[in-house]
């Protein structure tokens, strides 16, 4: 079962990321015909992988063709329309393509999903801890710091930067450290520190600005705190069953 989902796997990365030229990705948002080069390449794939056994597999094969042109013509309609996400519209449309390949293989094995199993303690507890570091976080840190965020020295900060780029930045920090902390790996929050410090000491000895560096020295703080509190009960929660 693994060894097929992984041959399905592996024709999918060839045809989705090394066989497929930038000049057909860029060329489907205006001529069909790039979106059907695409699907002809992984229809050749997916046959090579499984030239032995046809005969079985191709009706899964055509299904898994057919999906994927119906994907990708759905991502290529979206684009179109929503073109301040392309990272959401990718991550929909690779988590779709790994689904589809999932259930092929589930349905051909016969497999049956254990639904206790998969909603075990373990799994709920490491899934809330998920969503508190990722989701929950960032609203209390814009809730803790929007009697600063309004000012207009802070407001004009926040326009120089990245869109979301700190937020995105915050939320990779702290899932690493709930995973160093789970991991024991306790020096990797210090490396993570310094090499923030490290990255920021420019901003904050140019800027000359006390407010700047007192904002971003407690907004780093919070964060660390925050994830090392998840982190910590995390670790105790999983070990307590």
């Amino acid at each position: 079962m693994l060894y097929t989902f992984l041959k399905l796997l592996l024709a999918h990365i060839l045809g989705d990321f090394v066989f497929h030229p930038r000049k057909w990705a860029d060329g489907r948002k205006h001529h069909i015909r790039f979106i059907f080069y695409h699907v002809v390449v992984h229809a050749v794939l997916v046959c090579l992988f499984f030239i032995n056994d046809l005969a079985n597999w191709w009706p899964d094969l055509t299904m898994i063709v057919l999906s994927h042109l119906a994907i990708d013509s759905l991502k290529v309609s979206l684009e179109r329309k929503i073109r301040t996400r392309p990272l959401t519209l990718f991550a929909i449309d690779q988590c779709l393509h790994i689904a589809v390949l999932a259930t092929i293989v589930g349905c051909y094995y016969d497999i049956y999903i254990d639904v206790e199993q998969l909603l075990s303690i373990e799994n709920l507890i490491v899934l809330i801890a998920f969503l508190l570091t990722v989701f929950v976080s960032p609203i209390v840190l814009r809730v803790f710091f929007s009697k600063w965020a309004r000012s207009r020295e802070m407001e004009a900060r926040r326009q120089e930067t990245l869109v979301d780029a700190g937020l995105v930045i915050g939320i990779l920090e702290r899932m690493l450290i709930v995973v160093f902390i789970n991991l024991n790996f306790l020096e990797g929050i210090g490396f993570l520190l310094a090499a923030k410090s490290i990255f920021r000491f420019g901003d904050l000895a140019n800027s000359k600005d006390k407010q700047f560096t007192e904002y971003v020295l407690v907004g780093t703080f919070a964060s660390f705190v925050m994830a090392i509190a998840i982190g910590l009960a995390l670790k105790w929660m999983l070990a307590s069953i």
